[in-house]
């Protein structure tokens, strides 16, 4: 919708040029400078027209490549940002697991040595027990 109106106005604007050229016919002096020629003012109008539409067009062209040039380093830097982001989010997560599993390795062995010295514990005591219960005759008629 936005480049359809900016045709519309252009049509509109080399319409209005076209009637204006075509109402002023007679011949009229060009001055180059160097030489003076007589030319028809429609050729004038509409040859001023058509060089003031290349200069627009040259400069604009200019400013165009330049913004694409930028839009393009601009999309390259974005990516190399992107992809850098995902190198060190997945550095944090390895470092984050790393330091994840070593914590769960040393609660593993904690476990274990308190597993292994309450069994010890629990051992000492049932032989103790057995000890005691041995050298106290057992009285069936309690």
């Amino acid at each position: 919708m936005k480049k359809q109106w900016k045709v519309f106005l252009g049509f509109i604007l080399v319409l209005l040029i076209v009637i204006f050229a075509l109402s002023n016919s007679q011949e009229v002096p060009v001055n180059f400078l160097i030489k003076k020629i007589y030319s028809s003012l429609v050729l004038v109008i509409i040859g001023s027209a058509l060089i003031g539409a290349l200069v627009v067009f040259l400069t604009s062209g200019a400013t165009v490549f330049q913004q694409r040039k930028e839009i393009k380093q601009l999309k390259e830097t974005i990516q190399s940002y992107e992809s850098n982001n995902e190198k060190k989010l997945a550095e944090e997560k390895a470092a984050f697991q790393r330091e994840q599993e070593n914590e769960i390795a040393v609660l593993k062995a904690n476990y274990e040595s308190l597993l292994k010295e309450k069994d010890q514990a629990l051992a000492s005591m049932q032989s103790s027990q057995n000890d005691h219960e041995k050298k106290q005759p057992i009285d069936y008629y309690d």
